[in-house]
C-alpha cells in the first residue's frame, strides 16, 4: 500500500474514532461507576461467603471441642479413681501425670473454644455490616445499570455503524502502523492523526512545522510525526479527498 493511502486510512479511521469517544463522552462517569460498583459488590459476596464459611466452620469445631472436653473430662475422672486404688508410688506418679495432661489439654481446649466464640461475635457483626453495605451498594448500582443501559440504547444503532466503519478503516492499516496509532492515540488522549493548519502549525500541539517537513509531508512518500507532540501528521490534501469520500 502506498504512503497516501496509508494516511487516507489512518485519518478516516481517526475521524471514526472521533465519533465513538463522542458517543462514550455523552455518558459522562457512569461507565466507569457502573464498574466501580460491580467491583465492590463482588468485594463484598466475596467477604460475606468467607465469613459465612467461618461461622459454619465455627459451628461444627465447637461441637467437636465438646466432644473432646467431655472424652478428657471422663479421662480425669477415669485417672483419679484409678490413682486411689494403685498401691506403688510409680503408679500413682504416672497417673498423676496423666491427670496433669489432661488438664492442659481441657485447659487448651477451653481456650480454644473462648477464641472461637469471641471471633464468632466479631465475625456475626461483620456479616450484618456487610449485607447492609451489600443491600445498599446493589441498589445503587441498579438504578445507575439502568440509567446507562438507557444511555446506550440510545446510541446503539449509531455506536454499531460506527464500529463496522471503524473495522473497515483498521482493516486497511498494516498491524505496525495501526499499533502505533493506538499508542498515539492512547498518549494524546484522543487524536493521533492531525492536519496541518493554519500558519503551517501541526494540528495538534500548534507548533510551527518547519519548511522541510512540509515539503516532506506534500510528497507522501513517508509517515511523518510532529517532533513536539509525536502525532502523526496529515498534508491537506489527504483531508480533502477524505471529506470528498464521506
Amino acid at each position: 500500500m502506498v504512503v497516501k493511502d496509508k494516511l487516507k486510512n489512518l485519518y478516516q479511521l481517526q475521524q471514526v474514532d472521533l465519533k465513538l469517544d463522542g458517543l462514550l463522552e455523552e455518558r459522562g462517569d457512569l461507565p466507569a461507576e457502573v464498574e466501580e460498583l460491580e467491583n465492590k459488590i463482588a468485594t463484598l459476596k466475596t467477604q460475606i461467603k468467607e465469613n459465612d464459611e467461618y461461622l459454619k466452620k465455627a459451628v461444627v469445631r465447637k461441637k467437636e471441642i465438646d466432644k473432646d472436653l467431655d472424652e478428657v473430662r471422663k479421662r480425669i475422672d477415669k485417672y483419679t479413681e484409678m490413682r486411689i486404688k494403685v498401691k506403688t508410688n510409680r503408679e500413682y506418679d504416672a497417673l498423676s501425670k496423666q491427670i496433669d495432661n489432661s488438664k492442659e489439654k481441657l485447659q487448651e481446649l477451653h481456650k480454644e473454644l473462648e477464641n472461637i466464640q469471641s471471633k464468632e461475635v466479631v465475625s456475626s457483626k461483620e456479616v450484618d455490616k456487610l449485607r447492609s453495605d451489600f443491600t445498599e451498594e446493589e441498589g445503587v448500582y441498579s438504578s445507575k445499570k439502568v440509567e446507562l443501559d438507557e444511555l446506550v440504547s440510545l446510541t446503539h444503532d449509531e455506536e454499531k455503524r460506527y464500529l463496522k466503519e471503524r473495522e473497515k478503516h483498521a482493516q486497511k492499516v498494516d498491524k505496525q502502523t495501526l499499533a502505533r496509532y493506538e499508542m498515539i492515540r492512547k498518549a494524546t488522549k484522543g487524536k493521533a492523526v492531525v492536519p496541518v493548519v493554519r500558519r503551517n502549525a501541526c494540528g495538534g500541539c500548534y507548533n510551527v512545522l518547519p519548511p522541510q517537513r512540509l515539503m516532506d509531508l506534500r510528497q507522501m512518500e513517508k509517515i511523518f510525526t510532529c517532533d513536539h507532540c509525536g502525532r502523526i501528521l496529515v498534508p491537506n490534501e489527504i483531508v480533502e479527498e477524505a471529506a470528498r469520500d464521506v
